[in-house]
C-alpha cells in the first residue's frame, strides 16, 4: 500500500519543479526579447530541459511499486466511457471563470515579454521563428508537458496526499506549481480536477493524459485559427 507522504513534502514536490521551471524562463526569457526572438522559447527549454526530466527523475523516486503509476490502457468501451465526460468538463468548465484572467493579469504587473500566448509570439516574425513557436509549442505543451505531468502529478503525486479529499487538493497544487501563469491559477484548478477524479479510477491515468493533451491541443489550434482570421 502506498503511504501518504506529509504536507511539507507534498508542498515542495508540488511546487519545487514549479519554481525551477520559472527560474529557467525568467533567466532565459529577456535575454531572447533583448535578441528579438520569442520570449516563449524560454519556456520551452524549461519544460525540455528541467521540468520534464525533474518530474521523471522524481517519478521513478517516488513510486511505491512497478505498478505506480497505473499506465494500463483501459479497454476501447472503458476508455470512451470514461474520456467522453472528462474531456467535455476539462474542455468547458475552466470557461466559467477563464473570463476573469484578463482582470488577473492586470493585478499581477508582469514584463512585457512575459507572454506565453503562441500566436502572440509568433506574430509578425520571421517565418523560421514562426515555425519554431509553432513547433516548440506542440511538442513542449501539447505532448511532453502534458505526458509528463500526468505521470508526476496524477500518476504518483495524488495518491500520496494527505487527506481526505486529494482530487480537489491536487487541482489546487497542480494551479499553484504553474507559477510561470499567476493570471491563470484558478482556470488551471478547474481545468485539473476532471483530470484528478478521473486519474483516482482504475486505469484512468491514460484517460487524464489523453484529455490533457487533447484539450491543449484544442486551445492551441483555437488560437491559430482566430490568429489566420483576424
Amino acid at each position: 500500500m502506498t503511504l501518504p507522504l506529509s504536507w511539507p513534502r507534498v508542498v515542495a514536490l508540488h511546487l519545487g519543479p514549479g519554481l525551477a521551471g520559472l527560474a529557467v524562463f525568467v533567466a532565459v526569457a529577456p535575454v531572447l526579447a533583448a535578441a528579438a526572438l520569442p520570449p516563449v522559447w524560454a519556456m520551452y527549454a524549461a519544460v525540455l530541459l528541467v521540468l520534464a526530466p525533474l518530474e521523471l527523475y522524481l517519478v521513478r523516486r517516488l513510486r511505491g511499486g512497478r505498478d505506480e503509476p497505473d499506465t494500463r490502457w483501459p479497454r476501447p468501451g472503458r476508455l470512451l466511457r470514461l474520456l467522453a465526460p472528462t474531456l467535455a468538463v476539462a474542455a468547458l468548465a475552466p470557461g466559467l471563470v477563464q473570463w476573469l484572467e484578463p482582470g488577473l493579469h492586470d493585478l499581477v504587473p508582469l514584463p512585457s515579454w512575459w507572454r506565453l500566448d503562441p500566436v502572440v509570439a509568433g506574430a509578425g516574425r520571421p517565418g523560421w521563428q514562426t515555425a519554431v513557436t509553432v513547433t516548440g509549442w506542440l511538442v513542449c505543451f501539447v505532448v511532453v508537458g502534458p505526458v509528463v505531468e500526468e505521470l508526476y502529478f496524477r500518476g504518483v503525486l495524488l495518491h500520496r496526499l494527505p487527506t481526505t479529499r486529494p482530487a480537489v487538493a491536487g487541482a489546487v497544487l497542480f494551479a499553484l506549481y504553474h507559477l510561470w501563469q499567476p493570471y491563470a491559477w484558478l482556470t488551471v484548478a478547474v481545468f485539473a480536477l476532471p483530470l484528478a477524479v478521473v486519474a483516482r479510477r482504475p486505469r484512468g491515468l491514460v484517460v487524464a493524459a489523453s484529455t490533457h493533451v487533447l484539450v491543449n491541443l484544442v486551445a492551441f489550434v483555437v488560437l491559430a485559427v482566430g490568429a489566420v482570421h483576424r
